[in-house]
């Protein structure tokens, strides 16, 4: 789709980096580790999809593989304290490199983003709102995305 790909680039908006793809019958499935290099984050301000209330949100700009994705996570957790994924994402440097990958523990989801270079890993419970849709029950379309990576 290359005229879609031109259209977001000319409105300026970045493609999303996808952790997890949500299945039609139910869960998410991961789509691996992803290595990234963290360019720059902001606040922004967008609908809760649980309560379709507007908050705030940190957007965090990387790039994978030369090109440049969004990564957007809620400010503050279910509890009203800050979001761990924010706090971590605090010790690193604009310009370093993570490992972001989803993985599944039971019936949660989480964030593992590991340093490159380190050894020391976080585990960050992530919500299944933030995840794509796909039509189908067969992963068929997680297949295909998958191949193109």
């Amino acid at each position: 789709m290359i005229n879609s790909r031109e259209l977001l680039a000319k409105a300026g908006i970045l493609p999303k980096l996808r952790l997890g793809i949500k299945q039609t019958k139910g869960g998410v499935m991961p789509t691996g580790p992803h290595k990234v290099k963290i360019l720059e984050d902001e606040i922004i301000r967008k609908p809760d999809p649980s309560t379709g209330k507007d908050i705030e949100w940190v957007r965090y700009i990387v790039e994978e593989n030369g090109e440049k994705k969004q990564y957007d996570t809620k400010l503050k957790s279910k509890d009203g304290q800050l979001s761990y994924l924010v706090q971590r994402f605090a010790e690193i440097k604009e310009g370093d490199e993570v490992i972001m990958e989803m993985e599944k523990q039971g019936i949660k989801n989480y964030i593992k983003v590991i340093p490159v270079g380190s050894a020391s890993s976080v585990e960050v419970d992530e919500e299944e709102d933030d995840m794509v849709s796909l039509d189908g029950s067969d992963n068929k379309g997680f297949k295909e995305w998958q191949e193109k990576q």
